[in-house]
C-alpha cells in the first residue's frame, strides 16, 4: 500500500477515537491513529485548499504510459505556506515544477513532491502550481490506473479507479476526503479512432496534425480526488435525455460503449433504464444533483462499478449495478463519507437504493428477495460493526457483508422505526440538503434524521453502528381468552461487544375472530413479557415476517403456562409500544391512580387519572421516549414509552 494516503484519520481521529473507546482500549484506539500518520506530509498538505485541478494528458487505450501536466489553483489556509506539497507516485518522473507561473526547485520524497516557496504566500493567497510529468505507473499491486483487454468483448481500454487512496498513481493530487476541489477539467488526448470519456460535459474535441483527438471535458461541481477518472477504448456514443421532476430540462445521459456489434444491443435495455431510475431517485433524494452537466456510463474491463462523478465506470449493466452506481450520484458524490470509517454513508445507502429501485421499478418478489438475501449474508458471520475501525485496510473499508449489506439494512431499520416514509424520504433530503457538495460524518446523518423524526438515535448506533453482531430471538406465547401474553428472551450474537439490543419488535398475529394484524412491542430488556388485551383468538404468531430487522429467530412457541402473574405486587401495563402519535394508547391500571408522562430529560410533561381496568388515552405528546410511573406503584420500574 501507497504510503500517501488516508490522513483524513487525522483530521477526524480525534471525533472518533471517543467511539472507538466505547469498544477498544485507550491504547489501541490511539495506536490506530498513530499508525496512519505520515505526520510531515499531512502537516504540509493541510496548509492549503484545492480549489480548481486541471489535468491536460497523453494516454492511449494500448499502454499505461501518460504524459502531461497538472495545474492546480489553491488558497493558502496556513498562516504562511513555506512548501507546497503534493501526492505523486515515485514510478511517475517529474520534469519540471511552476509556481505562479515561475519555475521552481522540488524534493521528491517517496510519494511525494515537495516545492519550497520563497517568498512564502500568506493566509488567503490564490496560488497556481503546474507540475509536468510523464512515466507508466505501477501496473501491479496497489494502483488506480490499468490497462486491460476485455475477455468477453475484447476492446483494449485504459481506465482509472482510485478509490480509495490510489489517485496519486497517475496525478499529482491531495488526498484527503474533506478537501473537495470547486471544479475540475480533464483533457484527453488519445489516438485516432478512440473516445475518452471523464467528468462533467464535453465541451470540444480537437483533432491534432498526427491525426490523435483532444477531448475536453469540464465540470463545475465541487469533486473529492477519488471521483475523477477517464477511460480510453474504441468506443461509440450511446445518449439520450431523460426528464427529471422538478427541473425544467431533461439531463443528458451519456454512454460510451464498446465498439462491438453485439455490446449494446446486449446492455441497451438495462442502460435504457437509467432514465427510469434517475425520475425515481430524484422523486425520493432531490433532483438529480449534477443536471447541469450530464450522467453516464464508461465501460471498462472489470467485474462491477465506479460511481466516478458524473460518468461512472461500470464493466457490465444490471438493474441493481445501475441503481447503485447512479445512486451514489447523491450519496458518495453529491455528500461524501468525510471519512473512511463512515463509508456507510456512500455504501450503505447506495446498496439500500437497490432495494427502493426494486420496490419502484421492479416486482415484490424481486424485492423481497434481495431483502432475504442481503439479511441472510449479514447474519452468516455473528460480529463485525458497519463503522470501520481499520481504514489501512481496504477490503475491511469496503467489506460488502459490513459496509454495504448491514449498512443498508440500518437505513431499512430506521424507516421501520419512522414508519411512515413520507418523513422518512423528507429526512434523506433533509440530510443531502445540509450537507450538500460537501463532506459529512455519521453523526452529521444522525443529528439530521433526528431533528426531522423527532426520534432519539443514540442507543440505536451505539448498538447497530458503532456496536457489533445482531439479536437472536426465542419467543413464547399464550392467548386466554381475547388477551395475549408474548414473552420475548434475547441472546446477541457477539455478546463481547455488543450484550443486547434495544429494539422495537413487529409480531404479525394470524386471527380467527378479526382480521390478521402487526403488533409493535419494543424490547427494552430480556426477557420481557407483554400483556396485549383484547388480542382475539390467536392462530399464530410470527416475529417479524417482512424483514425489517436483523435478527435470527431461535424459536416461537405456544406456552399456555404464560400469563398474567398473581397480582401480588400491582403494576401497570400499556399497549401499544411504540405508540404511532395520536393514536390511542391502552393503559391497564390495577387501582385508580395518577399517572405521570417524563421525557428523556426527566421533565414532567403530562399527568392523568386513571381508574382500574383499561383506560383508553390519547396523549398529547410529540414523538420520542417517555417514561411512564403511576402514584400508587412506587416500589416497581416506570415503563419505557416510544411515541412515533
Amino acid at each position: 500500500m501507497p504510503a500517501g494516503p488516508l490522513f483524513e484519520r487525522v483530521v477526524y481521529g480525534a471525533i472518533n477515537v471517543v467511539l472507538c473507546m466505547q469498544y477498544y482500549t485507550l491504547a489501541a484506539c490511539f495506536g490506530l491513529l498513530l499508525a496512519q500518520q505520515d505526520a510531515a506530509t499531512r502537516a504540509l498538505l493541510l496548509k492549503y485548499d484545492a480549489r480548481f485541478w486541471h489535468l491536460d494528458l497523453e494516454v492511449s487505450h494500448l499502454s499505461l504510459n501518460l504524459k502531461g501536466y497538472a495545474r492546480t489553483q489553491l488558497t493558502v489556509t496556513a498562516t504562511s505556506l513555506d512548501t507546497l506539497a503534493f501526492e505523486l507516485h515515485s514510478a511517475l518522473t517529474v520534469d519540471s515544477v511552476r509556481v505562479g507561473g515561475v519555475r521552481q526547485s522540488f524534493l521528491r520524497r517517496g510519494h511525494t513532491i515537495r516545492i519550497p516557496l520563497n517568498p512564502q504566500p500568506p493566509q488567503g493567497t490564490l496560488v497556481e502550481a503546474e507540475v509536468f510529468y510523464r512515466g507508466t505507473p505501477p501496473s501491479t499491486g496497489a494502483t488506480g490506473i490499468f490497462n486491460r483487454a476485455s475477455p468477453t468483448w475484447g476492446n483494449q481500454v485504459t481506465w482509472t479507479l482510485t478509490q480509495p487512496f490510489y489517485a496519486h498513481t497517475w496525478w499529482p493530487c491531495k488526498q484527503i476526503l474533506t478537501d473537495k476541489a470547486d471544479s475540475v477539467w480533464v483533457f484527453l488526448t488519445v489516438p485516432a479512432g478512440t473516445k475518452a470519456g471523464s467528468n462533467g460535459l464535453l465541451e470540444g474535441v480537437d483533432t491534432l496534425s498526427d491525426g490523435r483527438l483532444r477531448y475536453k471535458w469540464k465540470s463545475r461541481y465541487p469533486i473529492a480526488y477519488y471521483l475523477v477518472a477517464f477511460a480510453v477504448a474504441e468506443y461509440i456514443d450511446y445518449s439520450f435525455y431523460a426528464p427529471i421532476p422538478g427541473l425544467s430540462q431533461p439531463v443528458l445521459v451519456q454512454n460510451y460503449i464498446y465498439n462491438n456489434p453485439g455490446t449494446l444491443p446486449q446492455f441497451r435495455a438495462q442502460i435504457d433504464t437509467t432514465a427510469a431510475l434517475l425520475r425515481e431517485f430524484s422523486k425520493l433524494f432531490g433532483p438529480y444533483p449534477f443536471h447541469e452537466e450530464k450522467y453516464g456510463h464508461i465501460m471498462a474491463p472489470f467485474s462491477g462499478g465506479m460511481e466516478h462523478q458524473t460518468m461512472t465506470t461500470q464493466g457490465f449493466f444490471t438493474f441493481t449495478l445501475t441503481a447503485h452506481e447512479l445512486a451514489h450520484q447523491w450519496f458518495g458524490d453529491y455528500v461524501t463519507c468525510a471519512s473512511w470509517q463512515d463509508i456507510w454513508l456512500n455504501e450503505g445507502f447506495a446498496s439500500y437504493s437497490e432495494y427502493l429501485a426494486l420496490q419502484k421499478l421492479g416486482t415484490a418478489s424481486a424485492a423481497r428477495n434481495w431483502l432475504v438475501s442481503t439479511h441472510d449474508n449479514i447474519i452468516s458471520s455473528p460480529c463485525g460493526s458497519v463503522w470501520v475501525p481499520d481504514t489501512l485496510n481496504d477490503s475491511r473499508i469496503f467489506d460488502s457483508r459490513l459496509s454495504y449489506d448491514k449498512g443498508a439494512y440500518l437505513l431499512h431499520m430506521l424507516r421501520y422505526r419512522v414508519r411512515n416514509d413520507s418523513l422518512f424520504f423528507a429526512a434523506l433530503r433533509a440530510y443531502l440538503q445540509n450537507q450538500a457538495y460537501g463532506v459529512a460524518l455519521a453523526g452529521n446523518f444522525r443529528q439530521t434524521f433526528e431533528n426531522a423524526t423527532g426520534l432519539s438515535l443514540g442507543t440505536f448506533f451505539q448498538q447497530y453502528y458503532y456496536g457489533q453482531g445482531h439479536p437472536r430471538f426465542a419467543v413464547r406465547w399464550n392467548n386466554a381468552g381475547p388477551d395475549l401474553w408474548v414473552e420475548i428472551t434475547q441472546q446477541a450474537s457477539c455478546p463481547s461487544r455488543t450484550p443486547f439490543f434495544e429494539t422495537p419488535i413487529p409480531i404479525y398475529l394470524q386471527r380467527t375472530s378479526a382480521p390478521d394484524t402487526t403488533i409493535h412491542l419494543f424490547l427494552t430488556q430480556s426477557p420481557q413479557t407483554f400483556y396485549i388485551p383484547n388480542a382475539g383468538t390467536i392462530i399464530s404468531l410470527r416475529l417479524d415476517p417482512d424483514y425489517w430487522l436483523i435478527r435470527e429467530i431461535l424459536s416461537i412457541t405456544q406456552d399456555v403456562s404464560l400469563g398474567l402473574p398473581e397480582i401480588a405486587t400491582p403494576a401497570l401495563r400499556l399497549f401499544p409500544n411504540p405508540l404511532p402519535q395520536g393514536q390511542t394508547l391502552y393503559l391497564e391500571a390495577p387501582a385508580a391512580m395518577q399517572v405521570s408522562f417524563t421525557d428523556a430529560s426527566g421533565r414532567l410533561v403530562y399527568q392523568t387519572a386513571l381508574q382500574p381496568g383499561i383506560n383508553p388515552l390519547t396523549p398529547p405528546l410529540s414523538p420520542g421516549f417517555y417514561l411512564v410511573t403511576g402514584d400508587r406503584l412506587l416500589h416497581t420500574q416506570p415503563l419505557r414509552l416510544l411515541i412515533q
